[in-house]
């Protein structure tokens, strides 16, 4: 009996083993989800979100064509929105959920990769900074590429890290798709590759030469993809140049927005953390530590060195993919406090200090520059009748392209409507947006096509002028603005259409105009 019995012992606490093992970045993965998810439906639509959806639903011809043109290097993405679309429809919560999804994959591999390199406490801090960095957060509320590129930066680095402790060769081949991947999904990811090398720089020979065939084949099968996007780098001219306040980006922005007391906190973890692991000599801090540095310090060196002596291509946010390795380094500082009590109190401080961003991204208006796209087409799903005439504003002074961007965002909202303003489809143009018809012709079609009621989605009243400092060191400005002295206003009023009603939202307003009676 005792034969028989032993056997089946053995293999039942393994898989309680391997079970083990597995929870804890599967649950980190779905709290960090969880989190990102909470709230990421409120926020408005903004205009990169609106280039998302608008090159998304279109068919996959029509998209291929566009990605010849211009936005390659988000092309990617835009197939697997596209995808998405297809299935779930368009709406907040399911532009963002991927992104929630993928915060989710990062963490959860995070979680892995620091639990291989400095055991399960280290982990499980290392996930809980990750999952509340503000970087990360934000991320999970973008219908945009950036959770994905955080999600390929974790797995990327866990399959080093394995590859370099494993004697198969296959850990070698699924990098070099991985970082290939990365690269296609966003180009600026291909600089890992050299911050790889720096940490495998210190490995066995063996190591090296594996890492060099492996890098070698991911820019191999990523250089089509790289030719084709580095010729639409043109799409980057808007980045200004280099000034004063990347050291706010750098130090802040890059990793915090509006968190910069958090930054003040992992700046002193880090310093006091700095400190305690010198007198240590702790073997498992100096492997972390291998990996992160060149995994933060690289890229950042790389494109503020090129956007200094060439042109510009540094925007904090372009930089995600770092955000796994800051958790990193921020949860040794962390762990080294030893104390559970203390590591408990330092997190509690975190997770306080980044309360107020976390919320301020989850507002109605939480999106660069307060824009509110979503609640003009609420309230044109809200107001509207079908068959109703719709028209938007041509040009505002804060965004660069007309307020059309609205419909591109949420379709739906006006799929019902009499459409007086169109020009040229962005399909026929070969472009994200589409263009408008003049004032006197949108003017002529009101007349002809019998509209009794006009909404226009046009600039907000202003009457003087602010400014607001984008992230990427862009000025916004919000010129004076009356809708009564604007082109369209003129064109309308002309054929005998007055001002019904308004309804403001934060920088546009929907006017209701309809014909002059009596």
């Amino acid at each position: 009996m005792t034969q028989t019995a032993e056997p089946a012992t053995v293999p039942r606490h393994r898989r309680r083993s391997r079970a083990s093992r597995s929870l804890l970045p599967l649950a980190a993965g779905l709290l960090a989800s969880l989190i990102a998810l909470a709230g990421a439906w409120i926020p408005s639509f903004w205009w990169d979100e609106a280039a998302t959806i608008g090159a998304a639903d279109r068919t996959i011809p029509e998209l291929t064509e566009l990605l010849g043109r211009i936005d390659a290097v988000h092309g990617a993405y835009y197939a697997l929105m596209h995808a998405w679309f297809d299935v779930v429809g368009i709406s907040e919560f399911t532009a963002r959920l991927p992104s929630a999804v993928a915060v989710g994959v990062a963490a959860s591999a995070l979680v892995q990769l620091a639990r291989i390199l400095g055991g399960t406490r280290f982990a499980v801090v290392a996930g809980a900074v990750f999952m509340i960095l503000p970087r990360v957060t934000w991320a999970g509320t973008e219908a945009r590429s950036y959770a994905i590129v955080a999600a390929l930066g974790a797995v990327t680095g866990l399959v080093l890290v394995v590859a370099l402790r494993s004697t198969k060769r296959w850990w070698w081949a699924l990098y070099a798709v991985l970082i290939a991947l990365s690269a296609v999904v966003f180009l600026y990811t291909a600089v890992l590759v050299v911050a790889h090398a720096v940490t495998v720089a210190a490995t066995p020979a063996r190591h090296r030469l594996r890492f060099v065939v492996a890098a070698l084949a991911a820019g191999l099968l990523a250089t089509p993809f790289a030719v084709l996007a580095i010729s639409q780098s043109k799409q980057i001219r808007w980045v200004p140049p280099l000034d004063a306040t990347v050291v706010q980006t750098v130090l802040v922005e890059q990793w915090f927005p509006g968190a910069p007391w958090f930054a003040l906190c992992c700046l002193v973890l880090v310093v006091a953390g700095a400190i305690a692991l010198i007198w240590r000599r702790d073997a498992a801090a100096t492997a972390v530590l291998a990996l992160a540095l060149p995994w933060i310090l690289v890229p950042i060196a790389t494109f503020l060195a090129y956007s200094a002596f060439a042109s510009n291509i540094y925007i904090g946010r372009y930089l995600i993919f770092t955000t796994p390795a800051v958790a990193l380094v921020v949860a040794l500082a962390v762990t080294a406090l030893r104390s559970r009590l203390a590591i408990t109190l330092a997190l509690l401080v975190l997770a306080a200090t980044a309360l107020p961003a976390y919320l301020a991204q989850r507002q109605p208006w939480g999106k660069p520059g307060g824009m509110d796209y979503s609640t003009i087409a609420d309230d044109i799903a809200e107001r509207a009748a079908p068959g109703d005439c719709v028209a938007f504003a041509p040009s505002v002074s804060w965004q660069p392209t007309s307020l059309r961007s609205v419909e591109q965002a949420r379709p739906g909202a006006f799929d019902d409507l009499t459409d007086v303003g169109f020009g040229e489809s962005a399909v026929d143009r070969v472009s994200l947006w589409d263009s408008d018809a003049t004032a006197d012709q949108v003017a002529r079609r009101a007349l002809t096509r019998d509209c009794d009621i006009v909404w226009v989605v046009t600039d907000g009243e202003r009457d003087t002028a602010s400014e607001y400092l984008h992230p990427a060191n862009v000025w916004w400005h919000f010129a004076p603005f009356h809708f009564v002295d604007s082109d369209l206003y003129r064109a309308l009023a002309n054929v005998g259409y007055v001002i019904d009603d308004r309804v403001p939202a934060n920088h546009s307003q929907l006017v209701r105009m309809v014909p002059r009676t009596g």
